[in-house]
């Protein structure tokens, strides 16, 4: 092992052999006391049989590695979860882009969470209905809550970058995943989305009415009547639907089976349109007997509000509206999780303060058992 110069650059260069193999290095520096130290520290992990491991990872950098998920692994994944590893990597880019591997640690990591959690979005990339701050100008104090980063987003980033660097050990880039230290936070499940007022739940159906030849009326009514996800509503199939036991079945996140029972509404309704089926067999299909895309009902579904004076209201909500009636209702948790497909059932408990009315007919019973024992 030893250290020399190039002809054509003042930067010392190391050479050693490692198990009879010889290797040249640059030590990225031009003073000899520095790279005499760096040259040492390289002896001490040859030693330890720890050299490969370390070289490996400073021959790759954070944006190979993410480069290579894109291309190898984003495809294999839902669209919407490729949505947000997009989301989530324009911000991971912003704070580590240019790194090899071998600098980012646990540190590092938990300096990007911390950095994150202070974040908000790019100021001027949208516009304050309150005040009609300017774009392009910094966000006003209500814009800055509104766009502030979430602990559910940063799990997310954090999740991807996990992801990652698990696949770089699968490349023998790097042997340690740096996130497997950084403890996730925990979210803000009691915000549960809007329900629908009951006085507006007419108006919107007139909205509705006329929109995706004519069936976004029926997929709204599908939605709050059965609790189902967009997604298992647009995927919904006739050879599924049992109107013999009134129940529908699905596929849910995750690639498990649901069983959804139908009440009467819901039956009515399918077993009406059961009359003319389309040949592909989707419930819900466009005129060219095709499924309809999400993005497409998005939109329509986002007229129909704004017709029917409705703010900031997604078609996930009505999953919500579904959940908030059933508890108001006095029905249980358990009963709730079951039919929404909650795979835990801390989901189903943000519903649960919706239901104060139920929990005082709970404990009324209570004075009754009292006053039988008096």
């Amino acid at each position: 092992m030893g250290l020399y110069k190039r002809r054509d650059s003042p930067i010392w260069w190391m050479s050693f052999s490692v198990s009879g193999r010889p290797y040249r290095r640059s030590t990225g520096t031009d003073n000899k006391k520095l790279a005499e130290a760096i040259l040492g520290k390289v002896k001490t992990q040859v030693q330890e049989g720890r050299w490969f491991e370390i070289d490996e990872a400073k021959q790759h950098t954070f944006d190979e590695m993410m480069d290579r998920l894109i291309k190898d692994h984003a495809p294999t994944v839902s669209g919407k979860m490729l949505k947000s590893y997009r989301n989530s990597l324009a911000h991971l880019s912003e704070f580590f882009s240019g790194q090899t591997l071998d600098k980012i640690d646990t540190d590092s990591v938990m300096q990007y969470v911390a950095h994150r959690r202070e974040q908000t979005c790019v100021p001027g990339t949208q516009r304050c209905d309150k005040c009609k701050c300017t774009p392009g100008t910094e966000p006003c104090q209500l814009l800055r809550e509104k766009r502030k980063c979430r602990p559910a987003t940063r799990n997310r980033e954090l999740a991807m970058l996990s992801k990652a660097f698990n696949l770089a050990r699968l490349w023998k880039w790097t042997k340690e995943n740096p996130c497997a230290l950084v403890k996730r936070e925990k979210e803000d499940n009691e915000n549960i989305g809007k329900c629908l007022p009951v006085d507006r739940e007419d108006m919107l159906f007139n909205a509705c009415e006329r929109r995706c030849n004519g069936q976004l009326l029926e997929m709204v009514k599908i939605a709050i009547h059965t609790g189902l996800r967009e997604a298992e509503i647009l995927n919904m199939r006739w050879e599924k639907i049992e109107f013999r036991e009134r129940t529908i079945s699905v596929i849910q996140k995750g690639g498990r089976e649901k069983i959804v029972p139908m009440n009467d509404t819901a039956f009515s309704l399918l077993k009406e349109k059961s009359r003319v089926r389309s040949i592909s067999g989707y419930v819900f299909t466009t005129a060219n007997d095709t499924p309809f895309i999400a993005r497409n009902v998005y939109r329509e579904f986002q007229k129909a509000c704004k017709r029917a004076g409705i703010e900031a209201f997604r078609f996930h909500d009505l999953r919500h509206t579904t959940g908030t009636r059933l508890a108001q209702a006095g029905h249980d948790i358990y009963a709730i999780a079951c039919l929404l497909g909650h795979s835990q059932l801390s989901t189903a408990k943000r519903y649960a303060k919706h239901n104060t009315e139920s929990m005082h007919n709970v404990v009324k019973t209570l004075d009754k058992k009292m006053a039988g024992k008096a």
